[in-house]
C-alpha cells in the first residue's frame, strides 16, 4: 500500500545534517541520503557514533537525524539506540535538545517496530505523536510514524483508531502541503474508508449517501491536486493515493447498491452513483509511434479470476483496479495493480489470472485502423468478500 512513498523520502529528509570535515563519514553518511539509501546510511550512522564527541554542539541533531536513517532503513535496534539516548541525555546535553517531541517519537517509533507492534508499544507511540502535534513545523520521523501507527490499525481492524490516527497524521501533514500533500490525502481517504467498514451494517439509507458523497469528494479533489501537480514525483505519488479512492469509491457504492445474500439484508438503492472526476493525462505515456492510432474497441478473453476469502470482512464489497499492457497481437505483456482494497493482498490473485488474457477486438472494429497495443488498458473487479 505504501511503499511508493519510501521512494520519495530523500526528496524530503534533510540530505546535510552538519559540515564536520574532521568526520570523513558524515560525507559518505550525507551522500547516502541524497542518494535515497538509507540502509547505506545507518550503516555509517553506526559506525560515526561510536567515536561522536557527545560534548558536541550537533550531538541532539545528529542523533535525531540518524535514529531517522536507521529507522527509515528498517535497522529499528539502531534507532531505538538514537531514540533512548536522546530521550535520557537530552535535556542534559551541553546544548540540550531542542526538539525533545520529536525524539520522544522517535523512540517510540523504534520501540513498536521492536517489539512487533505490541500494544503498549502502540498507545506510547499515538501518545507520542499526539504530544508532537502539539509542538510547531514537520518533521519526517513524526511524519513516517504516524503512518507506520494507522497502518497497524488498520491490519488489526482497529477501526477507531484508524480514524482517530488518520485525523492526528493529517493535522500533521497539512503544515506542509507542497510534499506532504498525497501522505495527507492517503490519510484522508484511509479515515473515509474506516468510517464505512466499521458502520456498514447500522448504517441509515442518509448516512450511506454521506458516506458515498465523502469518499467520492475525496477522489475528485485528489484528481484536482493530481491535474495540478508540477512535480513528477508528487504526480507519482497522487496517481497510486487516486486509485485507491476510486476503487473505495466504488466498493462503497456497490456495497450500498447492492442486495447480495451475503451480506445478509436487502440494502438501500438510496446511493446515487455519480460520474467522478477524470485526470488531464494518462497514467503511463502510450508509445509515440502508435499514439495517434485509437485503440479497438473489445474486451479481454483468458481466466476467471478466484476472488478472496476473510472472515474479518466478510460481506464486504472488495475493489481491484489494474493496469494492463499489451502488444500488437493483444497478448497481456505486463501487469500493475493499481489498488485493491480493503486488503492489499487481495490484488494478488488477479494478476495472477490476468497474466494469460488476451485483449480481442470486437466485431464493429473489425477493418477499422485501430491497435490491441496500449499502456493503459485500466481494468475493475468487484467482488463479495466471503469466507
Amino acid at each position: 500500500m505504501f511503499q511508493q512513498f519510501r521512494k520519495s523520502l530523500a526528496a524530503l529528509a534533510v540530505t546535510a545534517i552538519l559540515a564536520a570535515p574532521a568526520f570523513a563519514d558524515i560525507k559518505a553518511y550525507n551522500a547516502a541520503v541524497k542518494a535515497g539509501d538509507y540502509k547505506t546510511a545507518a550503516t555509517e550512522a553506526e559506525a560515526i557514533w561510536q567515536t561522536w564527541d557527545k560534548q558536541s554542539a550537533d550531538t541532539a541533531l545528529i542523533a535525531r537525524e540518524f535514529g531517522f536513517a536507521a529507522l527509515v532503513s528498517g535497522r529499528n535496534e539502531l534507532a531505538q539506540t538514537f531514540g533512548s539516548f536522546l530521550v535520557q541525555n537530552g535535556k542534559t546535553l551541553p546544548t540540550p535538545d531542542d526538539q525533545p517531541a520529536t525524539s520522544a517519537v522517535l523512540k517510540a517509533a523504534a520501540d513498536f517496530k521492536v517489539s512487533k507492534q505490541g500494544e503498549p508499544e502502540r498507545a506510547a507511540l499515538r501518545d507520542a505523536l499526539f504530544a508532537r502535534n502539539t509542538a510547531p513545523g514537520v518533521d519526517m520521523t513524526s511524519v513516517i510514524s504516524w503512518q507506520a501507527l494507522y497502518v497497524a490499525d488498520w491490519n488489526r481492524f482497529d477501526w477507531d483508531s484508524v480514524k482517530k490516527d488518520t485525523a492526528g497524521a493529517a493535522d500533521l501533514l497539512k503544515r506542509q502541503p507542497a510534499s506532504l500533500l498525497a501522505r495527507q490525502r492517503e490519510a484522508e481517504v484511509m479515515a473515509v474508508a474506516a468510517d464505512f467498514i466499521q458502520g456498514r451494517a447500522r448504517q441509515t439509507p442518509q448516512t450511506r449517501s454521506a458516506i458515498y458523497e465523502a469518499m467520492a469528494d475525496m477522489h475528485d479533489a485528489i484528481v484536482a491536486d493530481l491535474n495540478a501537480a508540477k512535480s513528477p514525483g508528487m504526480r507519482s505519488q497522487l496517481w497510486a493515493i487516486k486509485w485507491k479512492a476510486e476503487a473505495w469509491t466504488g466498493a462503497v457504492e456497490s456495497y450500498m447498491s447492492s442486495s447480495y445474500s451475503q451480506i445478509g439484508s436487502v440494502i438501500s438503492t438510496a446511493v446515487k452513483p455519480r460520474g467522478l472526476a477524470r485526470p488531464d493525462s494518462l497514467p503511463v505515456a502510450e508509445d509515440a509511434a502508435t499514439a495517434a492510432i485509437p485503440v479497438c474497441d473489445g474486451k479481454f478473453d483468458g481466466p476467471s479470476i478466484k476472488y478472496p476469502e476473510s472472515r474479518a470482512l466478510e460481506g464486504l464489497v472488495g475493489s481491484v483496479i489494474f493496469r494492463m499492457e499489451t502488444a500488437a497481437d493483444g497478448k497481456v505483456t505486463r501487469t500493475e495493480i493499481l489498488s485493491a482494497v480493503p486488503l492489499d493482498t487481495f490484488g494478488d490473485r488477479v494478476l495472477d489470472a490476468v497474466k494469460d488474457w488476451r485483449y480481442k477486438a470486437s466485431k464493429s472494429s473489425t477493418g477499422n485502423s485501430c491497435r490491441l497495443s496500449s499502456r493503459n488498458h485500466i481494468h475493475h473487479v468487484q467482488f463479495v468478500i466471503g469466507r
